[in-house]
């Protein structure tokens, strides 16, 4: 009695499909739907780190308007540049910049690991192919 993978091989032999056909019989990973997956997850990393690196930056100007807003609301006190500061800080609208940056870092180290993932997954497929296809080569040589 034969095993898939030796039917496989005799209908690799026969069709001349090639080993991606049958290593995406046996393993159950289509390679195609990994690219287009890639593609997509790609997409999305890059509008994760589009969004990371927009708050990263606009934290200091974030700062800046709300230290001066402070400062014209306190004129008469002739507050220092580092109370000013202090209170911005504590502004509640820069705790919440603070975590929406927070949030924006996570999402563009998930999507950088999944895209990593996909892309390792089809390294390997890549490498068992030329893989089998060097065993398919000593299998047909004289």
């Amino acid at each position: 009695m034969t095993t898939r993978t030796e039917q496989l091989r005799q209908q690799t032999k026969e069709r001349g499909e090639g080993a991606r056909a049958l290593l995406s019989a046996t393993l159950g990973s289509n390679p195609w739907d990994k690219v287009e997956e890639l593609r997509e997850v790609g997409a999305r990393k890059a509008e994760a780190e589009g969004v990371a690196y927009q708050m990263e930056h606009e934290r200091h100007p974030l700062l800046a308007r709300l230290a001066s807003e402070y400062a014209v609301a306190h004129a008469k006190e002739n507050m220092s540049e580092a109370k000013l500061e202090r209170m911005a800080r504590a502004d509640a609208r820069y705790t919440t910049h603070i975590k929406g940056t927070a949030v924006a870092i996570q999402n563009k180290v998930r999507t950088n690991s999944e895209y990593w993932a996909i892309r390792s997954e089809l390294e390997w497929d890549r490498a068992a192919v030329a893989h089998y296809n060097a065993l398919t080569r000593l299998d047909d040589a004289p």
